[in-house]
């Protein structure tokens, strides 16, 4: 959605780029998939084999595509920001990310633009949507049972998170190159320097730089060594389903968010780590089912989710459909108290197992909260609102794939 398009109007692209679609007259690179395919984890290696089968490439790619959609929308209505406004939006964007100074200025103010004005555009038509909406939360949810469902299936569930992390030779020599440069920073060189020299992820060109984020936006064992750490300090080599990494603390906000930086070394998972981790939530999973501990133990002991684990893995109300196609397919076959059995979720680089606390037509609103209700309500009204907007500019914009380009 919007979210992709600033990332993606960042990258350098090569001088000869395979053009994978076409919007209006704007083309769509396989580079522009492979960055948001890197970004989300799906891609950590940066080389990406395309297929017609390829699930993964081609949702991204439509998400791309109906982006450059909303962008072309947004211009054309006149929401593009004006110099000042551009002028504005770099300050702000060079105040929050300094790493950003060593891009290029002109290329990052147009990507800015670009944003903010599919994003104007597109809050204008939820705002409109929001306010049109003339009953209370619970009547809207009871009254619009078959659209909540089909566009964001709500599901009180809970889960076991067991994260897949690599082993084996590579992993034993990404750890001894992480622990020498973790002494080399200790020796005085510098972190940014380092990080852009040997960090395999796409924060290496803003010398390891991520932003900020707050709890539950990272892996476990990434939040627990970074939440951990003291203002500039450095972490020892923290583990996770991507690889091995070096984490600094940039700064602590007040809303309980961080800024941090890391020096990452991928080290790809295999089917051997996914077998064992497989192995070890059947057998959490058959202490559950034959009474040794409940649930809700197993989640406190075994899972290596931060922001459920406390909680005994109780995610509270998910829209599955808007999270985890996998989690939202097994919740469909499950009875009420029920938990499935271990899910491999890829894009979580992790094995699941997940319980179901309340069913499609067991759910009490009034247990809600009334922020819970309305958040449930907004996400209904800005997928359907959203979904019309870009089923409408499909049909005012051509759009046309070349996926051939690439097979």
């Amino acid at each position: 959605m919007t979210a992709l398009l600033l990332s993606v109007l960042l990258t350098s692209f090569a001088p000869v780029e395979k053009i994978v679609a076409v919007v209006g007259s704007s083309p769509i690179l396989h580079s522009d998939v492979e960055e948001v395919l890197v970004q989300l984890g799906l891609n950590p290696s940066g080389s990406y084999t395309v297929d017609s089968e390829s699930s993964d490439y081609l949702d991204v790619l439509d998400e791309l595509i109906e982006s450059q959609l909303i962008l072309n929308a947004a211009v054309s209505a006149g929401f593009y920001p004006t110099d000042e406004e551009i002028q504005d939006l770099l300050e702000a964007e060079l105040m929050n990310n300094p790493m950003e100074r060593e891009s290029d200025t002109e290329t990052l103010s147009e990507a800015l633009a670009e944003y903010q004005a599919a994003q104007t555009f597109l809050g204008r038509k939820i705002q409109s949507a929001l306010q049109d909406m003339p009953m209370s939360p619970e009547t809207y949810l009871l009254s619009n049972a078959d659209l909540v469902e089909d566009l964001i299936m709500p599901r009180h569930i809970g889960w076991i998170y067991f994260p897949v992390l690599p082993s084996g030779p590579d992993f034993d020599e990404a750890m001894d190159e992480m622990v020498q440069l973790r002494a080399r920073i200790d020796s005085g060189e510098s972190f940014e320097e380092l990080a852009m020299e040997y960090s395999d992820d796409s924060s290496a060109r803003n010398g390891g730089y991520l932003g900020t984020f707050g709890p539950g936006e990272m892996t476990f064992a990434f939040e627990d060594a970074a939440f951990s750490l003291e203002l500039g300090e450095i972490s020892d080599p923290v583990v996770t389903t991507y690889g091995i990494h070096i984490i600094r603390l940039d700064g602590r906000n007040s809303d309980g968010t961080i800024e941090a930086s890391h020096i990452l070394r991928i080290v790809p998972v295999d089917s051997l780590d996914v077998d064992r981790t497989i192995e070890a939530a059947d057998s959490v999973l058959g202490s559950i089912r034959s009474g040794q501990m409940s649930f809700e133990d197993a989640a406190r002991l075994y899972s290596r989710d931060r922001a459920s684990s406390a909680d005994g893995g109780d995610m509270g109300m998910i829209p599955l459909k808007l999270w985890l196609s996998q989690v939202a397919t097994a919740a469909e076959e499950l009875e009420i108290d029920a938990c499935s059995e271990p899910l491999v979720i890829e894009s979580a680089g992790a094995v699941v197992i997940i319980k179901l606390y309340e069913d499609a037509g067991e759910i009490n609103w009034d247990s809600y909260t009334q922020a819970e209700l309305n958040g449930l309500v907004q996400q209904v009204i800005y997928q359907d609102t959203y979904n019309s907007i870009v089923d409408s500019l499909r049909v005012e914009i051509p759009v046309v794939y070349y996926l051939e380009n690439m097979i």
